[in-house]
């Protein structure tokens, strides 16, 4: 090679060469091909922790219920990604707010599905999610050379608890123990009706 000249190979010569050929061996640690794979296992699992508050308004003749604020403090350790990890949180909570008041899998006697469509099954949209209020702290985890936590599962595991909590509370003059969820407005006005009977105040909005 002339000295100051480039010297270039063009991937598809790469390509060809890794390939092989027959009696012709690899030097050790290389493998034929162009892809590299690498697995690695953490047996060390790092949970993360949170703190999630919910405030509804419940109407009490027609069962309906409104999520007004949301607020979820997590610890995910160290935030690789705030602006993901972000995303991740606010996705997980209203997956849960899902599981809280419209997704329910029902079957019939026979043990078919009777949810097959979404016209059936109901999904959380922007007029059942409010704006969350999220914050973070970070308590790196030593379980990991990143510190990092979990992200996404934590913002669905405690928002159905959260609202479902805030729903009893607000119904607290009925007396209504909520023992099941999805809380649909059918399953809310049995209950309320129920409270009635047992002489329980009528109230039109709680929250």
């Amino acid at each position: 090679m002339v000295r100051g000249e480039l010297l270039a190979v063009g991937l598809g010569e790469l390509a060809r060469v890794l390939q092989g050929a027959p009696g012709y061996g690899f030097p050790p640690g290389v493998d034929p091909g162009l892809d590299a794979t690498v697995n690695h296992r953490l047996d060390a699992l790092a949970y993360a922790n949170a703190c999630h508050v919910a405030e509804v308004e419940v109407d009490t003749e027609t069962g309906g219920v409104r999520v007004l604020r949301y607020f979820a403090m997590q610890d995910s350790g160290t935030l690789i990604n705030p602006a993901m990890v972000d995303g991740q949180v606010q996705g997980g909570v209203a997956h849960g707010i899902g599981n809280a008041l419209l997704e329910w899998m029902g079957y019939d006697d026979a043990g078919q599905p009777l949810t097959t469509t979404f016209a059936e099954y109901l999904l959380p949209g922007a007029t059942e999610v409010p704006m969350m209020d999220t914050l973070y702290k970070e308590s790196p985890s030593p379980l990991n050379p990143l510190g990092a936590k979990g992200a996404g599962e934590v913002g669905t595991i405690p928002a159905a608890a959260a609202v479902i909590s805030a729903i009893e509370d607000a119904l607290r003059p009925y007396g209504v123990r909520i023992t099941r969820c999805p809380v649909t407005p059918a399953l809310l006005r049995e209950l309320i009706e129920g409270a009635r009977d047992r002489g329980r105040p009528a109230r039109s909005l709680l929250s």
